[in-house]
């Protein structure tokens, strides 16, 4: 299987656009998380429909913009349209900004994402770094080649330097810790029963999501460092006894833009 084109349109035009200047970091929002920082400068955004080629989303929270940044001399690029299996899209769509950010020289990317506190003591409201990933979606990344771990350097899918760097500048003004842990990726639509949270616990999941694993694993194939954050949004089914739904996600996502903001900044800063 050879891997799917890097959207040569999209790229083209972005680049007749901005510049042929790559980003220094692209950032992918989840559900209902918003950049919002008087530090973070706007200077464009575009609309996801107008850029060629890519998918757009249909889930309510996930912005449809592309927008630049200026963060002092960084460059940022927000990747606003993220779409998911379940809304019917094939892997190498929901795939398909990533490979863009790759093929404008972009060489870091911060995936964020709303998901299921498995874990005890994630609760809503915690940012929780993603160590390591389990891929439940039924489809690989495009790439037949790739796996897990990324065979071309042995690195594991999220660059623990970053990280570490990442969580030494988060604690220099924050008190709370930085906890991590695993990321289990499903399909959905469905939020999971408390029978497969019961399994993914066995599994050593500490967070649940419908996405980010296909997007970490495309980035890495394409020689991106990556890192990526949880924000606890619900606890997963079973755990609280309360029905799960949407608009809970949304409204810890806005209530908690502060902290994710914090640590999104702390992870720029420490790009190296």
């Amino acid at each position: 299987m050879n891997a799917p084109p890097l959207q040569p349109e999209a790229i083209a035009w972005l680049q007749e656009r901005w510049g042929s200047a790559a980003p220094d970091v692209g950032v992918v929002l989840g559900s209902g998380i918003q950049l919002l920082d008087d530090d973070f400068h706007e200077e464009d955004r575009v609309c996801v429909s107008e850029i060629p080629s890519l998918p757009e989303p249909t889930v309510e929270g996930h912005g449809g913009y592309w927008i630049r940044y200026r963060f002092g001399e960084k460059k940022i690029l927000v990747v606003g349209g993220r779409v998911h299996l379940y809304e019917g899209y094939a892997a190498d769509e929901v795939t398909m900004g990533v490979r863009v950010l790759a093929g404008l020289g972009t060489s870091s990317l911060l995936l964020t994402n709303a998901a299921g506190g498995i874990r005890e003591g994630f609760t809503p409201g915690m940012v929780v770094a993603i160590s390591d990933h389990i891929q439940l979606q039924g489809v690989s990344a495009m790439m037949a080649t790739l796996e897990h771990h990324v065979e071309s350097d042995r690195l594991s899918i999220y660059d623990s330097a970053w990280l570490d760097r990442t969580r030494t500048r988060y604690q220099m003004s924050c008190t709370d810790s930085l906890q991590q842990g695993t990321y289990a990726a499903l399909t959905g639509p469905t939020y999971e029963t408390p029978t497969e949270i019961v399994m993914l616990r066995k599994f050593g999941a500490d967070l649940v999501g419908m996405s980010t694993v296909l997007e970490a694993l495309a980035a890495r194939d394409a020689g991106m460092k990556v890192l990526g954050f949880s924000l606890v949004t619900n606890l997963a089914a079973g755990i609280s006894g309360k029905k799960l739904n949407h608009q809970e996600v949304l409204d810890v996502g806005k209530n908690s833009q502060k902290r994710m903001l914090q640590i999104v900044r702390a992870a720029i800063e420490s790009i190296d």
